[in-house]
């Protein structure tokens, strides 16, 4: 009797959905066809045309150098470049591009040219207790406005190829998952960019700090428990800072769980450690008094400390120091909510 029931239940009641959902009915990543997946770019180095799928990762896939190791790359892809499915006969992409989760629209580009990502999405969600975002550019229309509630998997808009460096025939979604860095961000901006009018508020990319989703996709399609911070959490650390203690490091209020249970609770500093990408994972209380931001450990390679870390650490080996790029990046995390954040 109570195995019939049991049975019956499965069938009457849905399983449980993913935490993500891919954006797009492009699903080849699971069936071990990146190349189907990812759209590739265009590259031509030392005198040599190649169209490598695997520009479309996220990571350090771009910009390649000849290095006394091999060809390296330099240049950081903050998100993934997924193809299209279904063209027109003019060659223009039909896809839908679909909210890889339940949330909130937060913002809404709809210019092609206010930005390199062309029209795009922001969706807010609250995953564990905390606020993530993710971002679906490119777009050739958006049908969604900001404060719109989504469903997993409800259209936004089309994929297309709107913004600099792209095609008809490279068309793709450009899809991120990120977190903010500060909430205090536009005082931020107007301190360090007057010149430069912010079109995107909290949602411009220098505040939204990413990890690999596509990672991602395939851990919450293959596992119905996966748990975000979980993943986040396990990530390898690159480098290692420590940031005065301040009310304006918002980011150790929005994301706790970067903390462990049972640290100090207002201590003279915190060791936040980062991927290599400038990520967050991870942060300790410090019982050092700092009065400005100090690079406390970075992972040794035979690579320069700039080019594990997208030029934010540099240094000789053995004696790496914040760059300028790196000193702005923590002055970021710092920001005061006011015109005078830190240059």
């Amino acid at each position: 009797m109570i195995l019939r029931l049991a049975l019956a239940l499965a069938l009457v009641l849905p399983g449980r959905a993913a935490l993500f959902d891919f954006p797009s009915a492009n699903r080849a990543l699971l069936d071990g066809h990146p190349e189907d997946f990812f759209m590739y770019v265009d590259r031509d180095f030392e005198g040599q045309k190649s169209q490598p799928w695997e520009g479309g990762q996220f990571g350090f896939v771009r910009g390649p150098i000849r290095t006394a190791d091999g060809i390296a790359c330099l240049t950081l892809h903050e998100g993934i470049d997924i193809k299209p499915l279904r063209r027109d006969a003019s060659g223009n992409p039909l896809d839908d591009v679909c909210a890889a989760a339940a949330g909130r629209v937060a913002h809404v580009s709809p210019e092609a040219g206010a930005s390199n990502y062309g029209k795009y999405v922001v969706i807010e969600h609250l995953i564990e207790g905390s606020l993530f975002y993710t971002l679906y550019a490119h777009l050739s229309s958006v049908d969604v406005a900001k404060g719109h509630a989504v469903r997993q998997g409800e259209p936004l808009g089309k994929l297309g190829f709107t913004g600099s460096g792209i095609d008809r025939a490279r068309a793709h979604l450009h899809f991120e998952i990120a977190i903010l860095l500060n909430r205090n961000f536009e005082a931020w901006h107007l301190a360090n960019f007057a010149g430069n009018p912010n079109k995107h508020g909290l949602f411009n990319g220098l505040n939204l700090s990413g990890t690999d989703p596509a990672a991602i996709l395939k851990a919450a399609a293959n596992d119905p428990g996966f748990r975000l911070a979980s993943h986040i959490r396990s990530l390898d650390p690159v480098f290692k800072l420590t940031l005065p203690n301040s009310p304006n490091l918002t980011l150790l209020r929005d994301y706790p769980w970067l903390v462990p249970a049972g640290e100090v609770a207002n201590p003279p500093s915190w060791t936040i450690s980062f991927t290599g990408t400038g990520f967050p994972i991870g942060a300790v209380a410090s019982q050092k008094p700092v009065d400005g931001p100090e690079v406390v450990w970075i992972k040794e390679t035979r690579e320069p400390y700039s080019r594990i870390t997208r030029g934010l650490v540099g240094g000789a080996a053995g004696s790496p120091r914040l760059t300028s790029a790196g000193l702005r990046f923590a002055s970021l995390l710092m920001a005061p909510p006011s015109s005078a954040a830190p240059r």
